[in-house]
């Protein structure tokens, strides 16, 4: 694990923002799950968030997609049940606070496809208590898609991804996605966790589930 011990809502006074876990080294992941993972790349129920114009010194565009959580619970029902489960533990021993899982179905994770040299998403930071991250795939050449943290003085530090390698930190922490350095894809499954089951967006129709039938 990776990073201090901090408590609730206390950013950026210990520099390293995030905590990890391998979940292949702790044999959290079932057999395949890296090509069942990637067999959702192309698939019809992906949906287009950005179709990005070349970012020199590329001169062909990146796109940015992804597959929403109710196709993921479906799909893959080993990664619904870590979500909840061992994900969702490791995620809050690490900040010190209990977490529940998201209300909406849909957003509660995705499969984040980002293709294309020069794709990248910029900074920001996420509305959750905390954010967790499994990598499907690894870095680029030279660094290109490596997750990038920055404080308030703009000190930064980078993740580089790994498959299988799970990380999660505060939401409020301002982070990016480092260029990519060929075509990809460069693939990754966030995950949502909250400081309560009703302090967060709330769902509706389709978007609400049973967290009782998990």
């Amino acid at each position: 694990m990776a990073g201090p011990s901090v408590p609730p809502y206390t950013l950026c006074v210990t520099w390293t923002p995030f905590f990890t876990l391998d979940l292949v080294e702790q044999g959290l992941l079932p057999n395949g799950w890296d090509l069942a993972t990637r067999a959702l790349v192309d698939a019809p129920e992906r949906h287009m968030i950005i179709a990005g114009e070349p970012s020199p010194p590329y001169d062909t565009p990146w796109f940015f997609e992804n597959v929403e959580g109710d196709i993921l619970r479906d799909r893959l029902p080993w990664l619904w049940a870590l979500y909840h489960s061992a994900l969702r533990a490791f995620a809050a021993g690490a900040v010190g606070y209990p977490l529940f899982a998201s209300n909406r179905l849909r957003a509660a994770m995705t499969l984040n496809i980002l293709r294309g040299a020069g794709g990248w998403n910029d900074w920001h930071t996420d509305m959750t208590a905390v954010t967790g991250v499994l990598f499907v795939t690894g870095a680029g050449r030279d660094g290109g898609g490596d997750l990038v943290f920055r404080d308030g003085t703009g000190r930064e530090t980078r993740l580089v991804p790994r498959p299988g390698l799970f990380v999660c930190f505060e939401g409020p922490i301002e982070h990016k996605v480092a260029p990519l350095t060929m075509a990809g894809p460069r693939l990754s499954v966030p995950l949502l966790y909250y400081r309560s089951a009703t302090d967060q967006p709330p769902a509706y129709d389709r978007d609400a589930y049973s967290h009782e039938k998990m």
